[in-house]
């Protein structure tokens, strides 16, 4: 890696972009303790203000398609410094927000700046590193990625004790600061960029989605995704309305999940890193199916059962992160934004529908919504790798 790309150095680049990756798990998780006291003091609902949650990963999924693509025209920096300036007024404006429609309108403008500030990590990655210490470099961001969330509602809580929610957005606009400082150390990345209007811009998107080989692993592994989010949307309704366990016993439950959520990255890196790709997803993916078959059999047992059921789950979803998004860097030499949007974009997307599919009524309860939604997503993404790799070989 060249060491004027970053006037820091190196070491600190990583870090830089590993904080721009965890931009979206900061912005919703961080101020989840203080949801019911941003409804009182807005006089709303619980149901409008958990609507400022689910629309801003919405558009923060879908502005990616936008700045990706943006960025291979543009350069990496103007997004950088669009996407920061966006995120710090938002947060501002939400911050003094009167009322809950303006602060769900600042939330859409918070959510479009987060997207442009979170697409450009993994795109400076595949800039600047190739080979082993790209895919080193990207298991140490999504570590980072995968902690944010467990420490975001920590750290709102604390600051909870000292503000209001107000000032955990004030808080947040001071990150949208520190991203805008660094990107003022930083050295445009791109070599070569994209020509041509909006129209032209946006059809690079439609010319990555029509190359088969990352096209089929870009669906391999957003489906991947959707266990992981399945479990957030019914833990705690399996916990403590099923088993009746204690708020204080799920925060456990949850936080042995978490752990193997940030193990898994870290473990790829230091075990399985030598592993033929073809062998390691297999094998991985096979794990995925057989945890959801084995939740559907004995997830009912006991809290203690479905806990160590959802873990290997959870380890072997993250821990296919790192190669899979390396795998599908790969894919293409140009248009790395457009690439990068729809890898950050499609596991959102995906692990949408699958909150949405646990919702559905049919599955009776929530292990059996958790089982059957991991054994489908780990079979068909375990079918389409090994059509995939017999394919390749």
């Amino acid at each position: 890696m060249p060491r004027h790309v970053f006037a820091p150095g190196n070491r600190w680049l990583i870090v830089y972009l590993a904080f721009l990756s965890a931009f979206a798990p900061l912005s919703t998780d961080m101020y989840l303790p203080a949801l019911p006291g941003m409804a009182a003091s807005l006089h709303t609902t619980d149901a409008l203000s958990s609507l400022s949650i689910s629309c801003f990963l919405l558009l923060f999924a879908l502005s990616m398609l936008f700045w990706g693509p943006y960025s291979d025209k543009a350069g990496r920096r103007p997004v950088l410094m669009a996407g920061s300036a966006l995120y710090v007024v938002s947060s501002i404006a939400i911050a003094l927000s009167p009322s809950i429609e303006s602060l769900l309108f600042w939330r859409a403008v918070q959510a479009v700046g987060s997207g442009g500030v979170s697409a450009m990590s993994l795109a400076i990655v595949k800039d600047v590193l190739r080979g082993p210490l790209m895919a080193r470099v990207v298991a140490w961001i999504q570590t980072i990625t995968i902690l944010a969330p467990m420490l975001a509602p920590v750290v709102g809580g604390l600051l909870l004790t000292v503000t209001s929610w107000r000032g955990i957005f004030v808080c947040l606009a001071a990150c949208g600061l520190l991203a805008g400082a660094g990107c003022l150390m930083l050295r445009e990345t791109i070599q070569t960029r994209t020509e041509g209007g909006p129209a032209k811009m946006l059809s690079r998107i439609v010319y990555v989605l029509r190359q088969p080989g990352f096209s089929r692993l870009l669906l391999i592994f957003s489906i991947v995704c959707m266990p992981f989010m399945a479990f957030l949307a019914v833990s705690s309704y399996v916990y403590q309305g099923m088993f009746g366990v204690s708020p204080q016993a799920y925060s456990l439950f949850f936080a042995l999940n978490a752990a193997m959520s940030l193990f898994g990255p870290l473990c790829y890196e230091r075990w399985f890193s030598g592993w033929p790709g073809r062998r390691f997803f297999t094998v991985f993916l096979g794990c995925i199916a057989a945890a959801g078959v084995a939740l559907l059999l004995m997830g009912r047992w006991h809290p203690a059962a479905f806990a160590l059921l959802c873990a290997p789950v959870s380890f072997c979803s993250s821990a296919t992160r790192p190669p899979s998004t390396v795998l599908m860097l790969n894919q293409l030499s140009t248009d790395t934004g457009a690439m990068t949007a729809l890898i950050n974009s499609g596991g959102l997307l995906f692990g949408s529908l699958s909150m949405f599919l646990c919702g559905l009524p049919f599955w009776g309860d929530g292990v059996a919504a958790m089982g059957g939604v991991t054994c489908i997503a780990g079979l068909v993404s375990l079918a389409g790798w090994l059509r995939f790799s017999s394919g390749a070989h």
